[in-house]
C-alpha cells in the first residue's frame, strides 16, 4: 500500500457532537458519512500531509447571525487510534472508556525534536479559525492565542484538543 492509498483509507473528519450535553463526545466522519462517536481520537500527519483545521466561513457566519450551532468546523487527517463511545454503554463501560482515553493520550503525546504540544480551541463567537493557546508557564506569557491551520499530530480528548506543531524559534 502506497501513501496515497493509506491516506484515502484512514482519512477522517472529526468534529464536536453537541447532542451529548453533559460530556465531550466527537463524531468521526469518513467520506461524508458518520462512522460513530468517540471519546478520544488520535490523528497523525507529516510535512506533506499534515492534519488540517478547517472552518467553513459561511457556516461560521450563520452561527454568528442566527446564534444557533451547526457543523462548520472540522479537523481532517489520518485517524490512527480512537476510543469509541456507544449509546448503550452503561456507567461501568463508560468509566472504563474514559480511563482508556486518558491512557491513550499519555501514550500518544510523544515528544519530537523541533515540535511542541499546544492546546487548540475554537469558538465561532470569538474567532474565525481554530486558535492555539500557549499554556507553557516557563515562557512567562500564558494564553497567547494565534491561528492554527495544520499540525503534525492531533489528540482530541474530553474538552481539549492538543496539536503537535513546529517549534517557533525566536529571532534576534
Amino acid at each position: 500500500m502506497n501513501a496515497t492509498e493509506a491516506i484515502k483509507l484512514y482519512k477522517r473528519e472529526v468534529y464536536r457532537n453537541l447532542r451529548y450535553r453533559d460530556e465531550h463526545v466527537y463524531s468521526v466522519r469518513k467520506d461524508g458519512l458518520v462512522e460513530g462517536t468517540a471519546l478520544c481520537v488520535v490523528m497523525d500527519g507529516n510535512t506533506k500531509y499534515p492534519v488540517k483545521f478547517a472552518v467553513g466561513d459561511k457556516g461560521c457566519q450563520r452561527v454568528r447571525d442566527e446564534k444557533r450551532k451547526n457543523v462548520h468546523a472540522v479537523i481532517r487527517g489520518c485517524m490512527i487510534n480512537a476510543v469509541w463511545r456507544y449509546d448503550d454503554m452503561d456507567a461501568f463501560e463508560l468509566g472504563w472508556a474514559n480511563d482508556a482515553a486518558k491512557e491513550m493520550k499519555e501514550r500518544e503525546m510523544d515528544e519530537r525534536e523541533g515540535y511542541e504540544w499546544m492546546e487548540v480551541t475554537y469558538n465561532p463567537y470569538k474567532y474565525r479559525t481554530f486558535v492555539s493557546i500557549d499554556t507553557n508557564p516557563f515562557r512567562g506569557i500564558e494564553h497567547v492565542i494565534e491561528p492554527i491551520f495544520t499540525a503534525r499530530k492531533v489528540i482530541i480528548i474530553t474538552d481539549k484538543v492538543w496539536a503537535q506543531v513546529l517549534t517557533k524559534h525566536e529571532e534576534n
